[in-house]
């Protein structure tokens, strides 16, 4: 049987980014986490959540995320209200 080795385009462009896929860093885990405790917290499943409930797990993660970030940081920087639009 004959060996196939022609290359597809998907494999030139994960080589050129370096793999199909980069392991999560440290932070990014640890906002997943906040992620999905909020949403425990809240009685959402993100799956089957409606758009509106969407968008309130994602904002009160955002808040959250901000002021861990902010005191880990040592940041005076204002942190944008919750529901606000971005500027």
């Amino acid at each position: 049987m004959e060996k196939f080795t022609s290359d597809f385009i998907i494999d030139d462009l994960a080589d050129e980014a370096g793999g199909y896929f980069a392991m999560p860093t440290e932070e990014g885990m640890e906002y997943t986490d906040l992620f999905f405790d909020v949403c425990r917290q809240f009685g959402i499943r993100y799956s089957k959540a409606t758009q509106k409930e969407r968008c309130f797990v994602e904002e009160v993660t955002r808040v959250t995320w901000e002021h861990i970030m902010a005191r880990r940081t040592g940041s005076k920087a204002p942190i944008r209200p919750s529901f606000t639009p971005q500027p």
